[in-house]
């Protein structure tokens, strides 16, 4: 056999495994997204706040600047869950994108994180 025909092969036998992993995997997504007016939220603040929000909760976090453009904070604790905010300057808008997935079926401590985030957020709008 040519060994582009063994590849094929492989991939014909191992393609299909591959999806079914995937649906295997327990997880939970939360998602929260709102639009602020730049002026009452900064995407500096809002990176903030949500960075300060995972210090308080005790998670692992990093943060991501590009001034003016978007500010990233991404984290989670270690087999239970990821977080991903995203302030992004749009217009004369801040977007503020809270995600949390748990790593379970159900809503656990990274999406209640996520909520509380958002509502952190929410609150520093002046």
């Amino acid at each position: 056999m040519t060994r582009s025909t063994l590849l094929l092969a492989s991939f014909v036998l191992l393609g299909p495994s591959i999806p079914a992993a995937a649906q295997d995997a327990d997880f939970s997504l939360t998602y929260h997204i709102e639009r602020t007016p730049a002026a009452q939220l900064s995407i500096e603040t809002c990176g903030n706040t949500v960075a300060d929000a995972a210090a308080q909760a005790g998670l692992q976090a990093v943060s991501q600047s590009f001034p003016g453009q978007l500010v990233t904070v991404s984290g989670g604790a270690e087999g239970r869950g990821a977080f991903v905010a995203q302030c992004i300057a749009v217009d004369d808008k801040t977007v503020s994108v809270v995600q949390g997935i748990d790593y379970q079926q159900a809503k656990g401590a990274i999406g209640d994180f996520a909520d509380q985030a958002f509502a952190a957020v929410q609150a520093a709008v002046r």
